[in-house]
């Protein structure tokens, strides 16, 4: 076993692993099949509604496997570790957990929880209703203590270490599958009939063959939290989220005014708008209009999007920061809007927003909740109508995309752009539960408020990590020196996390440069 002491398939191990650092190098692995089975793709589709390649939680990023690991989410309750199907080999399958970090490639201790020796039934595979594996010794619930820890499988047809969630381990102790180590793929759990995702539940898709099938093993696990090092780009390591301030009603649309080196935001139920400046907050209008989401232009001048409700304007209003702001669009083919939430503006001078429907619904005149744009010369044209709840919105940095939140189904979605005010067929690239607002640094990289803080995106919806907030947020955007302090609007208060990146604003920045 190349200088480690053999680990042991029952009951608890030992693993010492010695030597240098062995990255997965391996490529991404084509999904295989086997004949007579659901392909792993149908099953992710089917049960959990759920994309094999943009909802994967650890994919291979230039040839190089992510590595992932998992801590406690709640400390008061144990960890569950359940195989649910079966569609691997019919001799004994064993799994459990090991302790360590995700960048390591040492084992302290490997614990198997539990054993099985099934096969799911042809009728099951037909119908796509499978009954999990019955346990053969062991049981599914562990107390890792404050470890961060991965999980394991092995199957008795073969004489080797097994494989695990850190494809880097598989390398290092499995000879058999030194060149195919990624055996293990990370989903979220989601319940398709509430439309959400389970809070601290994952799906893994195991593969300990070399067909690449991963579906031997599909294992869910609960009341964990996904440990990603791909934030290191982002934040210096043990960078806190501060508190800035705080006694507010509920606050949303933070906005960086580069004129003034300041921060504004809506303190919506008390229609007021909020500045931050040189650590104090000042109130800039206690007549908001309701208002949410804001955002500066290149003239300096501040654009609100007005709720509904009472002393609600329900119109996207441009002004001085203190001043009375002036209309901008009230309607929409002579109707009211609902509730305009939030904003971006483009290379043009021209006001994407979305026009949900939060509050009372007796005075409604328009029956979508839909996206719009206004144009420079203040034409209003209708975008986007077939979303539940469009809610959070913003460009890529270039412009040549349009992310839009849609808080009723808990996803994101892209759109390409084919001109001021013209867009492609969107996708739906990510699903976030209890998203809000967002916003995106220069790489393109987007910033989600949603359940336990930031989740953090690549350009296609990839999950990166999650910037954990004390307080539900609601929004964020880029500001500060250098715009490179992430601000957080959440519940009662301002939060603040210095970044490594930087935000960025088409109509204000330019084109970004080349990566």
């Amino acid at each position: 076993m190349n200088g480690m002491t053999r680990p042991c398939v029952l009951g608890i191990g030992l693993l010492v692993l010695v030597g240098g650092d062995l990255s997965a190098q391996a490529g991404q692995p084509p999904i295989g099949s086997s004949p007579a089975e659901p392909r792993w793709p149908d099953l992710l589709r089917q049960i959990w509604g759920l994309d094999v390649d943009r909802d994967l939680r650890n994919p291979l990023l230039d040839n190089v496997a992510t590595p992932c690991a998992f801590v406690r989410a709640d400390k008061s309750r144990s960890v569950r570790c359940t195989p649910i199907i079966a569609l691997g080999m019919e001799t004994t399958t064993h799994g459990g957990w090991y302790a360590g970090e995700p960048r390591e490639n040492v084992v302290t201790t490997r614990r198997e929880l539990w054993s099985y020796a099934h096969k799911q039934p042809q009728a099951e595979c037909t119908s796509g209703r499978f009954t999990p594996p019955p346990l053969k010794t062991g049981g599914v619930e562990f107390d890792p203590g404050g470890l961060t820890f991965g999980f394991w499988v092995s199957n008795e047809s073969w004489n080797d270490g097994g494989v695990y969630t850190n494809p880097s381990l598989t390398a290092r102790v499995n000879q058999r599958l030194r060149s195919q180590p990624y055996k293990a793929m990370i989903y979220p759990n989601r319940d398709p009939a509430k439309g959400t995702l389970v809070a601290d539940s994952y799906i893994i898709g195991w593969e300990y063959s070399t067909n690449d099938d991963f579906q031997d093993v599909v294992m869910q696990v609960d009341n964990v939290k996904l440990v990603s090092t791909r934030l290191h780009e982002i934040l210096a390591e043990g960078t806190p989220v501060k508190k800035l301030a705080g006694g507010f009603a509920f606050v949303e649309g933070p906005a960086w005014s580069p004129n003034e080196n300041a921060l504004y935001f809506s303190d919506i139920p008390r229609s007021q708008i909020v500045r931050y400046a040189d650590g104090k907050t000042t109130i800039a209008t206690d007549r908001s209009g309701r208002s949410n989401g804001l955002m500066f232009d290149r003239q300096g001048r501040l654009v609100a999007c007005e709720g509904a409700d009472t002393g609600g304007g329900r119109r996207i209003s441009r002004g001085a920061p203190g001043r009375p702001l002036e209309d901008v669009a009230t309607r929409y083919n002579g109707r009211r809007f609902n509730s305009p939430n939030d904003l971006w503006i483009d290379a043009a001078g021209g006001i994407y927003f979305t026009d949900p429907r939060y509050g009372r619904p007796d005075d409604r005149e328009l029956d979508k909740e839909a996206v719009y744009y206004v144009a420079a010369d203040g034409k209003v044209t209708c975008v986007i109508d077939d979303l539940v709840r469009p809610n959070g919105i913003a460009l890529s940095p270039d412009g040549r995309f349009l992310y839009v939140i849609d808080n009723g189904a808990n996803s994101l979605h892209r759109y390409p752009t084919t001109a001021p005010g013209r867009i492609g067929r969107g996708e739906r690239i990510a699903y976030v539960n209890h998203p809000d607002g967002m916003s995106v640094d220069v790489r393109g990289r987007l910033y989600v408020t949603g359940e336990g803080g930031i989740w953090v995106l690549d350009a296609d919806g990839k999950w990166l990590g999650l910037i954990e907030t004390p307080e539900l947020p609601a929004n964020c955007t880029f500001g500060g020196p250098g715009w490179r302090t992430l601000f957080i609007t959440a519940r009662t208060s301002l939060y603040g996390i210095d970044t490594k990146t930087r935000g960025w604003h088409l109509h204000l920045d330019g084109m970004p440069p080349e990566k």
